[in-house]
């Protein structure tokens, strides 16, 4: 018996609206204040990363067909010639395994495994769009056969290391798989086994299987972090104009990505480290497109240029205050929903999680300066670790410190808390 999916967290705490700071107090002079909060740093080691038990040997005589199929937006090729595909006789035990056993011998399931893995690494993918990427090949393979294109994608998951369970539910008389993964995921049944959570992921209403283990010895859970950009083809939206109202030259016009969006949109959400409090390191951590690279990173670049690493975050954080218009989750998506960066640059409305998630994300990467997340009760901000003194609220971290900058306190500069914020009830989020 499987367990029923879990909700997605709720937040009791009212939200916090954008405040902005009143004209005669924007220059007023700052003063050190420690801060005193509860510190979640990350675990030292990131999980390993599933790979093929065994070496995947390529067979380049293999005259072969090439099959065709598409990963948000993005075509891709493996070389399978289709019409030597197996028939799946049946559901029952034996049948799944003489499928099973045929597909193992065939060489040219060789060079479509070799040619998954290599797109997996050629495009970047993470775990999550390497498991897309074995749904898309295997619809596109069995487009009216549920079971075989469960049972080769399972196939498929299994020579590339991912840990998983094949199984068959008497509620849908279909076969599935479930797939272990590093952490716990919101609103996917799953199943708690001896080796970890196990979830079904293809949309089926089953809470019951009969399951069997067909993966490998030293097969890993999927992970779910996004180490680096997932690279599909470009689906470029129209134009958005950002300025800073303070400083005009601190402006860029920004193209996102569709696919990418897409992609973003599918993403599960998950209970990283155990700790439902931590799921903004997440978002935060998550590398920027080279659309954004290309379209907003250059303007700001050349308008920072030359400035002390005060007056750059003092720059960047009026940019992200006044360039975006402030509406709450809950109007927008009718519940709570962590923006990707390149999502903050598309959508019309974003909150204060998604400012700080954007911010965070300018400052490691155009001034090459940590940042921390600060999470008060209703609402989110950051905090940046300067290398000359600057004066203002800030918190103390191995020896150093990390001056308060509030992306939605509307003109505040860097080392100004926003009025009201509870600091006994907040915590750092160490990225």
């Amino acid at each position: 018996e499987g367990c029923a999916p879990m909700a997605k967290p709720v937040h009791d705490e009212p939200v916090v609206v954008p405040v902005e700071v009143p004209e005669d107090k924007r220059d007023k002079v700052l003063e050190n204040k420690q801060l005193s909060m509860e510190i979640i740093a990350p675990e030292e080691k990131p999980a390993p990363e599933p790979k093929p038990v065994q070496p995947i040997e390529e067979v380049p005589v293999l005259s072969q067909k090439s099959h065709h199929f598409t990963l948000y937006g993005t075509e891709c090729s493996v070389r399978f010639d289709i019409s030597l595909l197996p028939y799946l006789k049946g559901t029952n035990r034996d049948a799944v395994a003489d499928y099973w056993d045929e597909l193992s011998r065939m060489d040219q399931m060789n060079n479509l495994l070799y040619d998954s893995c290599k797109l997996r690494d050629d495009m970047l993918l993470c775990d999550w769009a390497f498991y897309k990427l074995t749904e898309s090949l295997s619809d596109s393979i069995y487009p009216y056969s549920q079971d075989e294109a469960a049972l080769f994608q399972a196939y498929v998951l299994t020579q590339a290391g991912f840990r998983l369970r094949l199984g068959y539910s008497d509620i849908d008389k279909h076969l599935h798989f479930i797939i272990a993964t590093e952490c716990k995921l919101y609103e996917y049944p799953y199943w708690e086994l001896d080796s970890g959570f196990y979830y079904l992921l293809d949309g089926s209403d089953v809470d019951s299987m009969k399951m069997v283990a067909v993966d490998f010895e030293g097969s890993l859970p999927m992970r779910l972090s996004i180490d680096q950009e997932n690279d599909f083809a470009d689906n470029l939206s129209d134009p958005r104009q950002l300025t800073s109202e303070t400083y005009q030259n601190v402006a860029a016009n920004v193209r996102t990505n569709l696919n990418l969006l897409d992609f973003y949109n599918e993403y599960p959400q998950a209970v990283v480290n155990n700790d439902s409090r931590i799921r903004w390191r997440f978002y935060a951590n998550v590398p920027a497109s080279r659309n954004v690279r290309e379209y907003l990173y250059p303007g700001l670049k050349e308008a920072v240029a030359g400035k002390s690493e005060l007056e750059a975050a003092d720059m960047l954080l009026n940019f992200v205050q006044t360039a975006f218009l402030y509406e709450s989750d809950d109007k927008l998506w009718g519940g709570d929903r962590a923006f990707y960066v390149d999502e903050s640059l598309y959508y019309p409305y974003c909150d204060c999680e998604d400012r700080s998630i954007l911010f965070s994300r300018l400052v490691r990467d155009l001034l090459g300066l940590d940042v921390v997340l600060i999470y008060y009760p209703g609402h989110l901000a950051t905090a940046v670790r300067f290398n000359q003194p600057v004066t203002g609220d800030y918190i103390a971290y191995k020896g150093a410190n990390y001056t308060v900058c509030d992306p939605t306190y509307i003109n505040a500069r860097v080392g100004m808390t926003m009025p009201d914020m509870d600091n006994s009830e907040a915590f750092v989020i160490v990225l």
